[in-house]
């Protein structure tokens, strides 16, 4: 079976669910599924996830403005034939703090059942493939400290370590609470 990246597609809704009950919590690394909550959106409900796929073909339209908070990206999804695998979100500029200081460029998370076949890797290759074509010409990625498998991840790519920034360096209204691992990585 070979996966592929592509773009949001409401056809995935019933594959996307299961994921999402594997994670447990729309707080999915990746997934951009907090926009939802921006529009208030039940991503259970079919028209609901159709609305949020077509805001997801929005975000990356440099005419399009995100609500506050929020910046262009381009969220790609991993997927095997109809099952829905994981995704990556590609942020086109460190539009405020969060982002700035701990969120980067990149986010990426793959559901629990299909991790350990390198598709984070494959994501976060394909989000710096998006990155060349926009012009970008490196981006900040970032991982929690204990989060071996991701730092592993980020270094296969590229990534250099800039600083590990325990939780007391950032703003408390960043609500960090775990010391950040910060990559840079030249596109």
């Amino acid at each position: 079976m070979i996966h592929k990246l592509t773009t949001p597609s409401a056809s995935f809704h019933t594959s996307w669910l299961e994921s999402y009950d594997e994670w447990g919590t729309l707080d999915q690394d990746g997934s951009a599924a907090f926009v939802a909550a921006r529009y208030d959106l039940d991503l259970r409900d079919s028209s609901d996830f159709a609305k949020w796929v077509e805001v997801l073909h929005e975000l990356p339209k440099q005419s399009f403005r995100p609500p506050e908070g929020l910046a262009n990206q381009s969220t790609i999804w991993v997927v095997r034939d109809a099952a829905y695998l994981g995704s990556v979100s590609l942020r086109h500029a460190l539009a405020n703090e969060y982002l700035t200081e701990v969120g980067g460029h990149i986010g990426y998370g793959i559901r629990p059942s299909a991790r350990g076949q390198g598709l984070a890797k494959f994501a976060l290759k394909g989000a710096m493939e998006e990155g060349r074509t926009l012009g970008m010409e490196r981006v900040l990625v970032t991982c929690k400290q204990p989060n071996v498998a991701s730092a592993r991840t980020i270094e296969s790519c590229g990534g250099v370590l800039e600083s590990v920034r325990p939780p007391a360096s950032f703003a408390p209204a960043l609500g960090v609470t775990e010391s950040i691992r910060r990559y840079w990585i030249d596109l």
